[in-house]
């Protein structure tokens, strides 16, 4: 079976060349905004050349030609998080309450878990696991460099640990591995590697994710599964599977293509391929109450602050998680403040981007030193401050760095250090 007669198993002739020739056209690019940091008016005045996404709420499609936003000092500092534009619809689709305890159980690189943390608004606790380490490490870097505070980031395989945490989340997200034909557009590997096979494959493997992924859900908690493939094997014909072991409401979602689920598909949607298929589990959902986590008390450099911490051998966490963690393989457990080495303690960048407003001695940089400081260079500005401050441009957080009152040492991360125009 070749691709077009794949597609066809569910889409008219018709259907199928419309889509085909829209895989010729270049790949559509979006941007999410992190609304702790800029307003859409203020992005839209930074970059006025763009246009509103039509389903989600702080979103834009831009011309990658014109912006080259991934390059722009404001992502560096946290301002936005790209993302494709049908993508980054799933995670927009939960209903969300301040409680939540919610799973994104195939992660990375992190898109869907950084939009469910913008929604929650601190407010929740998102377990965001990817079983690869490496790739699980990607969605720490986003954490850190937005700051976001409610996420345990985590890299487990759940075949082993769920059983831990049978009816357990309000919520899962399950953007599920795949054979990737909804991203031909955008890597032409996926197109390379294509064969009905390949699909099968994947198929075994989102079967048996998704029967996880139920069995882990709350009575009347939301699971949405979906893939960046166009093939029916992979997207309707999992969710008939698990319709033959347990009963479950089809949420409808009214846009896009509806079959079982919905398709956004770019020959009437700008984006890329994507499937998605939003079900309730049969129940009446019971609302967390949880009260703080205390943790260990630390008093911080200079008395500056008290925080409620957790210590994992020398680096404290920031958090208020009160979940279970059985078994969990923990990379980053809330806001990673900082490390201590030989009685020496350093902030960490992820505690700095959480202080947009949280009391701590602060100095507005100006654009040029914000740049400076970002390249790495010590900044001359004299100011009331002998001990360690948080630098802002605009208001918001760029970093905790250390000064004398004349001179701003720099703290900035050496791996993340560049020259920005």
């Amino acid at each position: 079976m070749n691709f077009k007669e794949n597609l066809e198993e569910f889409l008219s002739e018709k259907q199928a060349n419309e889509l085909l020739d829209t895989l010729e056209e270049s790949s559509k690019h979006a941007v999410l905004l992190n609304t702790k940091f800029i307003s859409d008016e203020e992005f839209k005045k930074l970059f006025p050349n763009v246009t509103p996404h039509p389903l989600v709420k702080h979103a834009y499609l831009y011309n990658k030609d014109k912006y080259e936003l991934g390059k722009s000092i404001y992502h560096e500092l946290g301002y936005f998080y790209l993302q494709e534009p049908s993508a980054m619809v799933t995670a927009s689709l939960f209903n969300f309450s301040k409680n939540d305890v919610v799973l994104d159980l195939c992660a990375a690189p992190g898109g869907k878990t950084v939009q469910m943390a913008f929604n929650l608004n601190g407010q929740g606790s998102i377990v965001s696991n990817d079983i690869s380490k490496s790739r699980a490490e990607i969605i720490s870097n986003n954490a850190e460099r937005l700051g976001l505070e409610n996420i345990i980031i985590i890299n487990n395989d759940f075949e082993k640990i769920y059983n831990s945490y049978l009816n357990y989340f309000d919520k899962i997200m399950l953007d599920a591995p795949c054979s990737g034909s909804g991203m031909f557009r955008k890597n032409e590997q996926f197109i390379n590697e294509w064969s009905i096979n390949k699909v099968y494959k994947f198929q075994e493997i989102q079967k048996r994710l998704i029967e996880i992924a139920f069995l882990m859900l709350k009575p009347g908690g939301e699971l949405i599964y979906s893939t960046c493939s166009y093939s029916k094997e992979e997207n309707e014909d999992v969710i008939n599977y698990l319709q033959s072991k347990f009963d479950f409401e089809i949420v409808k979602l009214g846009f896009g293509f509806e079959t079982i689920g919905t398709r956004l598909m770019p020959s009437i949607f700008p984006g890329e391929g994507q499937y998605i298929c939003k079900i309730i589990k049969p129940g009446k959902l019971k609302e967390n109450s949880f009260d703080k986590n205390t943790g260990y008390k630390l008093s911080l450099p200079n008395n500056l602050k008290t925080c409620n911490i957790i210590r994992f051998n020398n680096t404290y966490f920031s958090s208020y998680f009160n979940i279970k963690t059985k078994g969990f393989s923990i990379l980053r457990y809330g806001t990673k403040v900082g490390e201590e080495n030989k009685n020496i303690f350093t902030y960490d960048l992820h505690y700095a981007r959480t202080l947009k407003n949280k009391e701590f001695p602060r100095i507005e940089l100006t654009f040029e030193e914000c740049k400076k400081y970002l390249y790495g260079e010590v900044i001359n500005k004299n100011n009331p401050y002998d001990g360690f401050v948080l630098l802002t441009y605009l208001n918001n957080p760029i970093d905790i760095a250390k000064s004398n009152k004349t001179i701003i040492k720099n703290y900035y991360p050496k791996g993340l250090r560049r020259k920005y125009n």
